[in-house]
């Protein structure tokens, strides 16, 4: 689902007044209960759901993001909420930063999957450059309102050819890992087969003749991951393309490899992309 599926306009403050991360929970609550799918929940129960939420693990993750998120029994539809906290405030986050771009979202229990793409796509959406500078520079929730429409109406399903082929990512470089791992879920490629990996240059102090080449080839141990992904054949490129928008042109930053192999038999239906 789009993003603007879950956010009306009125849910969207570029300038949050809170200064705690309590009364900040408080604030996106009130910018929740002004979408009508919220209407009949308490705000108790939609703060006790973030609450609940947060008490699992931080939702600080990292970078000056927050997406505080929750379950709501009787809930519709999932509905989300954006503010910006241009002085940051203290959250707990993972990597010790204030948060100043906060995205809350609640959704019914029975909807995990959509709720499971869309927290992707928030957390890729809060990872672009360009779309940060908006909340930066916003003065209006209609900046933020239509930054998001343009960046969701490029947005589009792979054509479908019914041939299938077996995608093999390498990913090299493991610091691009979560956003690889985000970017598909986001796309709903959750069906993807991920394997630890390494190069035969981890495995040659292994063999007595080479054992005392250890120092040369440390660096050969270090863990790479592999995806396995059966796709449809038309969806191939633009799949990639959202690969290189994470971690680079693959040819020039080297940070991974793809290979897609066609499939002589294959059977089972195959979930729809969306990018």
């Amino acid at each position: 689902m789009k993003l603007l599926e879950a956010v009306v306009i009125e849910s969207i403050n570029p300038g949050l007044k809170a200064r705690t991360k309590e009364e900040l929970f408080g604030e996106m609550v009130s910018l929740l209960k002004k979408n009508p799918a919220l209407a009949e929940i308490d705000d108790s129960t939609i703060l006790k759901a973030l609450n609940e939420r947060e008490r699992t693990a931080t939702t600080g993750v990292g970078k000056e993001v927050g997406i505080p998120h929750g379950k709501i029994a009787g809930l519709q539809r999932i509905c989300g909420a954006i503010g910006v906290a241009k002085r940051g405030i203290e959250y707990d986050s993972v990597d010790g930063l204030p948060v100043k771009f906060v995205v809350a979202m609640v959704a019914p229990p029975d909807q995990s999957q959509d709720y499971l793409r869309t927290l992707a796509k928030v957390a890729r959406l809060l990872s672009d450059p360009s779309f940060i500078e908006t909340l930066v520079t916003a003065n209006v929730p209609g900046d933020i309102y239509d930054r998001i429409e343009k960046m969701e109406g490029a947005a589009s399903k792979a054509t479908s050819t019914g041939e299938n082929q077996l995608l093999i990512f390498e990913l090299i470089d493991s610091d691009y890992f979560e956003p690889i791992v985000e970017y598909f879920t986001e796309v709903g490629a959750t069906s993807a087969t991920v394997l630890d990996a390494r190069n035969v240059e981890g495995f040659l102090t292994k063999v007595p003749l080479f054992a005392d080449f250890s120092r040369v080839f440390s660096e050969g141990q270090e863990f790479g991951h592999v995806f396995l992904l059966v796709i449809d054949k038309g969806a191939v490129e633009q799949f990639v393309e959202g690969i290189e928008e994470i971690v680079g042109d693959l040819d020039e930053e080297r940070r991974g490899i793809v290979i897609a192999l066609d499939i002589s038999y294959s059977t089972g239906a195959l979930g729809a992309l969306e990018f």
